[in-house]
């Protein structure tokens, strides 16, 4: 997404188009705002909300901002000192410090603008980060903005919901080696650990890459296989007391999401509903022929959680996988 940026000329367009059925001898107020709310998928904990919001004065300078959420951020939460502007030349975005004495304490953010040759007219970047305690629960924003010339302006958010998933980003499998993985624990581990750690009641599937299996040496690739499937796992050692758990494993490659991507190119996304509501009628305890930006809806054999395991990337060399994970308990 093309990041925004204000002038003082567009922020005083604003104010024209919203005062041109207003008589003439209505002056304008002198400070205005305006908020955009930058990111667009589900608000999960370990990732950001991002916004901007934009202040322009017409007097005086601009000198304070504030952001009062109702329920207090994570660590990150608050305002950024820099502002964003496109470059003509190049058309590419270039920071330029506005900002000084970020700060937050509890819900309150707040930061001060420097005196600088675009301080008429900024947009700063504040980032929420939900933090476990607002889980499922709902949060919203006043930001507010003052003058030198002793005006304040503020402005209301809308309300947003805060996700009941987990997420996890790149994990990295290795066939033989870190190839057994948790949902409860969105964590994978080796089977040295497993042993150790007394985790094998807690293994879901298990990475293994062979680039062809069978009699007929059909292709098969990168595959995420469950601990009940012993014709695909009859060549590995697996840690001693793994229950034969059958994980119900769902392959699908047209569901992507761009939060487990990381990256720009698509703006899908799996939510709390897509959790709650998948069923699981036609699936397997494996699924195997991985690509990179393909996954899989999957269930553990317990009920108690549904996850959808993404694919970042696969290297066939290495017998390796990078996945990342959003899941949802279920009860």
């Amino acid at each position: 997404m093309k990041t925004i940026t204000y002038s003082v000329l567009s922020v005083l367009g604003i104010w024209m188009l919203t005062t041109g059925c207003q008589t003439k001898d209505v002056t304008p107020d002198s400070l205005r705002n305006d908020l955009l709310k930058k990111t667009t998928g589900p608000a999960v904990v370990g990732d950001r909300i991002e916004f901007a919001y934009a202040l322009g004065t017409t007097e005086g300078d601009l000198q304070n901002v504030k952001a009062e959420a109702t329920i207090a951020g994570a660590t990150g939460t608050g305002f950024s000192g820099y502002s964003w502007y496109t470059n003509r030349n190049t058309g590419v975005d270039q920071p330029v410090q506005t900002a000084t004495d970020t700060v937050t304490n509890g819900t309150v953010s707040s930061a001060k603008i420097i005196d600088v040759a675009t301080n008429k007219a900024v947009t700063l970047r504040y980032y929420y980060y939900p933090g476990e305690d607002a889980k499922g629960k709902d949060v919203s924003f006043r930001f507010s903005g003052t003058s030198s010339s002793g005006k304040e302006v503020s402005y209301q958010s809308p309300t947003y919901r805060i996700s009941r998933m987990d997420m996890k980003r790149s994990l990295a499998l290795v066939d033989g080696a870190k190839a057994y993985v948790s949902i409860a624990d969105m964590a994978v581990y080796t089977k040295a650990e497993v042993e150790q750690n007394n985790l094998a009641s807690k293994i879901d599937f298990v990475y293994i890459y062979r680039a062809t299996l069978g009699t007929g040496n059909y292709a098969f690739g990168h595959a995420i296989v469950a601990p009940s499937n012993v014709d695909y796992l009859k060549d590995v050692t697996l840690p001693t007391g793994l229950a034969k758990t059958r994980t119900a494993i769902d392959k699908r490659v047209d569901v992507k999401d761009a939060q487990l991507r990381g990256t720009t190119g698509f703006d899908v996304y799996i939510d709390d509903l897509d959790l709650q509501q998948t069923t699981f009628p036609n699936a397997a305890d494996y699924a195997y022929g991985f690509a990179a930006d393909q996954g899989a809806f999957v269930k553990t054999a317990d009920g108690a959680y549904a996850a959808y395991v993404y694919v970042n990337s696969v290297n066939n060399g290495s017998k390796s996988m990078t996945i990342s994970i959003k899941r949802l308990k279920l009860n």
